[in-house]
């Protein structure tokens, strides 16, 4: 029997952009062709391979297991070629240390890193991800730097990216039920804390509720296993929406009520070694862009 012929390149090209950014109508974009033409790619590898690659969702896709395994393969095969090429060019690759808190980075950065990857082949990135303060010059070229409100802004070469709020979010039902549109509802569920409670005692003052001390608690160490609790139906979680963004667009999670409770900014901060600096200069514009295009939105 002859060998299959290969899928086709255009296929896996649509595919590998849809897969990084989540959505066709960005892929589109970013390969200059129509949302239709990558929906057709799409599914013509999905055909060719006898596999979903996506769910397809109320306006938002997500990748299927077997789907993500191939775009892990097929984002660094890509990247693999891009570097090649630019090794014949001549531009040699040069590593940027990065820090970031883990939260920040499973849920926020790590997803929107193959963008960068892919604009900027020749930069490496290291990325750390602790809870603990590193140095920046020493330790990591650039520092992705959690404040919380009220606390002083840091000091040095820093960037603001943006704010953080907190909104009540629990497993999404449909019909969603009307009380949940009033801040009383979440009395209803169990509060679930990746702090000692004073985001929630926070959130109660603001929405003028009693009953915090009457509720029912759980506790985790980790701001990732209190949402993914949340999405299990276990409780109900206070998300910011830069994080949970991709639940919420899914129907995953939903929001309860309407107050908010602001939790803090983030930062970034830059050593100021020459060697590197080209290098900061462009990640940092591309993480300002990513931020901006982030912005929580108004309202719920």
């Amino acid at each position: 029997m002859p060998p299959r012929r290969p899928p086709s390149l255009l296929a896996l090209r649509a595919f590998e952009a849809a897969a990084r950014r989540l959505s066709f109508t960005d892929a589109a974009r970013e390969l200059h062709v129509s949302q239709a033409a990558v929906s057709r790619h799409v599914r013509a590898l999905e055909r060719d391979l006898g596999r979903a690659l996506f769910r397809r969702l109320h306006r938002a896709v997500e990748l299927t297991p077997p789907g993500r395994r191939f775009a892990q393969e097929l984002g660094a095969g890509f990247l693999t070629i891009q570097r090649a090429v630019e090794s014949v060019r001549g531009v040699r690759t040069q590593r940027l240390r990065i820090s970031a808190e883990p939260a920040f980075a499973s849920r926020w950065l790590v997803p929107r890193l193959g963008d960068f990857s892919v604009a900027h082949p020749q930069v490496e990135l290291e990325l750390e991800t602790s809870d603990e303060l590193r140095v920046v010059g020493r330790d990591a070229d650039l520092a992705i730097r959690y404040i919380a409100s009220g606390s002083p802004r840091p000091r040095g070469r820093v960037r603001h990216l943006f704010s953080m709020e907190g909104v009540p979010v629990t497993a999404a039902v449909r019909p969603r039920p009307a009380r949940w549109r009033q801040d009383g509802a979440v009395r209803e569920f169990r509060l679930l804390h990746d702090d000692n409670g004073s985001a929630w005692r926070s959130w109660f003052e603001a929405a003028g509720l009693e009953g915090f001390e009457r509720a029912r608690h759980l506790y985790f160490t980790d701001y990732s296993l209190a949402i993914a609790a949340a999405e299990r139906g276990q409780g109900i979680a206070l998300g910011a929406r830069a994080f949970i963004d991709p639940e919420l667009r899914a129907g995953r999670l939903a929001h309860v009520g309407h107050t908010r409770v602001p939790f803090g900014e983030y930062f970034l901060l830059e050593s100021r070694e020459r060697a590197t600096a080209p290098q900061r200069e462009a990640f940092a514009r591309w993480l300002e862009a990513q931020a901006a295009r982030s912005a929580t939105p108004g309202s719920p």
